[in-house]
């Protein structure tokens, strides 16, 4: 549970300086949480490590959180 809580903190300490990011990563928080914990809780808080775990399971994500990652390549 600390971990989750750093992990949000450090999301929200990123978006304070940016609120267009803020939106953006409050989008692919919710989009992808439920796969985080699922697939790469013992990657959490580290947010580089729990995208590349995301991105090793891609083929499992939903397909919410799909999206999220095909809209960031953009």
């Amino acid at each position: 549970m600390s971990k989750l809580i750093f992990l949000l903190a450090a999301f929200i300490g990123l978006a304070a300086f940016n609120p267009a990011t803020a939106r953006t990563m409050d989008k692919q928080r919710a989009a992808c949480e439920r796969d985080s914990h699922k697939f790469c809780a013992a990657e959490e808080p580290n947010a580089i490590a729990v995208e590349k775990c995301l991105r090793a399971h891609m083929n499992e994500l939903s397909s919410a959180c799909k999206r999220q990652f095909r809209a960031k390549r953009r």
